[in-house]
């Protein structure tokens, strides 16, 4: 065993020492570079570390008021909008024709479906027929009224006779007072005197008591008079509602533009509420833009705005901020969020904005549709007026 130790020692001590000295020469070049790449990566992920808490830091802190700052306020969630009509029925019946063509141009007045009208047609003839029943009521009580009046002008008449009589009764009775006081005339000529003025009397009552009856009648015929103006006027309004209904057998377009594609054939019975044909006023859009709330610090009605259409790359539109709306989009939701409840966290809301545009480049006015996306870029730094200028 000791030979074999000593044979594998180094017989000259100078030269391990030798070899020792040039290995570790070789080896510190390499040792010293993996040291540096360590530092560095050190260096690096402590870089990275304290840069991420920085910007968890400052970026919840700033970055609204950083981004309201800018002069220049873009978004791409916009899109252009019109204010579409859609026509529904009012009324229900079988559609009689469709008078327009998918994608037909028309203008306001014109005729796009009709609903056959021989039912509602019936209710109008069948309405006049009672409006003019309620007049014919109402003359025959004016004609009532007349004859009234009449009589009582000769119950006035009657009543001055037998006044007459009566007075001519009271005078020959004071004269066959006057004679029989003196002989010259009998108790029965006085009492035929007196019997005469009773008579007269009692005459002249009973045409009294017919002619307050006739002027109570002519009260009588005065309510039924108004109760047949009344009348009148509801019937009227039953042919008023008739007509209304007649015309809503024409569905007409309530503006120009351009139709869509009809939801509804020749045939089809509907019923009120069924969506019939929609009308786009083309070219008459504008911009909806869904603008960030932390973007809206500087921006004002009024303001000028930049527009870029998809479609059209390369051409530029211009507008005008003409409303802000009054709530996020969250708020008009069918359900808006509660965030009293569960975990909460912060969301920046989207605020519509309004663009008229004021400034359409020549061959792109007809071309343009509702819901085509499109970038919009506010000035916050000058008004639509200054920029036409």
């Amino acid at each position: 065993m000791n030979a074999i130790v000593t044979e594998l020692s180094p017989k000259n001590p100078r030269d391990l020492t030798a070899r020792g000295s040039d290995g570790d020469t070789k080896a510190r070049p390499s040792v010293t570079r993996k040291i540096r790449l360590r530092s560095y990566l050190a260096l690096a992920r402590t870089a990275v570390i304290v840069g991420g808490i920085g910007l968890a830091v400052v970026v919840p802190l700033g970055w609204g008021q950083w981004v309201a700052g800018f002069t220049n306020q873009s978004t791409d969630n916009a899109y252009l909008r019109a204010d579409i009509a859609p026509l529904s029925a009012q009324i229900a019946g079988t559609i009689r024709r469709v008078a327009v063509h998918d994608y037909q141009h028309v203008r306001a007045g014109d005729l796009l479906a009709e609903i056959d009208p021989s039912e509602y047609q019936a209710k109008v003839t069948r309405a006049s027929a009672a409006v003019a029943a309620a007049q014919a009521a109402i003359r025959n009580v004016d004609s009532r009224l007349l004859l009234q009046q009449r009589l009582i002008a000769q119950a006035d008449a009657g009543i001055s006779a037998i006044t007459a009589d009566r007075d001519r009764a009271e005078a020959e009775h004071a004269r066959q007072t006057a004679l029989t006081r003196d002989g010259w005339s009998t108790n029965q000529r006085l009492e035929e005197a007196l019997a005469a003025i009773r008579r007269f009397e009692a005459q002249l009552n009973e045409k009294r008591a017919d002619a307050a009856a006739t002027r109570e009648q002519v009260r009588v015929l005065g309510t039924q008079r108004e109760q047949a103006e009344a009348d009148l006027e509801s019937r009227k309004a039953e042919l008023a509602l008739a007509e209304t209904e007649l015309g809503h057998t024409r569905i007409v377009a309530p503006s120009d533009g351009v139709v869509n594609s009809s939801s509804v054939r020749t045939g089809q019975y509907v019923s009120p509420g069924t969506r019939v044909i929609s009308v786009v006023p083309l070219p008459n859009v504008y911009v909806v833009a869904n603008y960030k709330e932390t973007q809206l610090g500087k921006v004002r009605v009024g303001q000028s705005v930049s527009v870029a259409v998809d479609m059209f790359p390369g051409e530029t539109l211009r507008g005008r901020v003409e409303q802000i709306s009054p709530a996020s989009g969250s708020e008009f939701a069918l359900l808006p969020p509660d965030n009293a409840t569960g975990n909460f966290t912060k969301v920046a809301q989207r605020i519509a904005v309004r663009i008229e545009l004021t400034d359409i480049p020549d061959g792109l006015k007809a071309l343009l549709r509702p819901g085509m996306s499109v970038l919009s870029t506010i000035h916050t730094d000058r008004t639509a007026d200054a920029a036409d200028h």
